[in-house]
């Protein structure tokens, strides 16, 4: 999820030749579920950049902030991510 429209997602998708869950926008009202995360940096008007790993019960498994210009690193998430299903 991240505060880019479903268009900008839809473009993102296609860089890495589609994916195959859905992706979720925090679009409007702006930034509303970042706010329920304590992730929205309101100064800024921007969300952090954070990756919050969520159960199906809604519970938070994991979670990591890395900052607004700040790197992550994909298959670390991927091993986080697969140690935690």
């Amino acid at each position: 999820m991240s505060v880019d429209s479903k268009f900008t997602h839809k473009g993102w998708a296609e860089t890495f030749g589609g994916i195959k869950f859905p992706l979720l926008a925090d679009f409007h009202v702006k930034g509303d579920v970042s706010k329920k995360y304590g992730l929205w940096l309101d100064g800024a008007g921007i969300s952090d950049r954070a990756t919050v790993l969520i159960g199906k019960d809604g519970t938070v498994l994991w979670s990591e902030s890395v900052g607004p210009g700040g790197a992550r690193q994909p298959m670390e998430l991927l091993e986080k991510t697969k140690s935690l299903v």
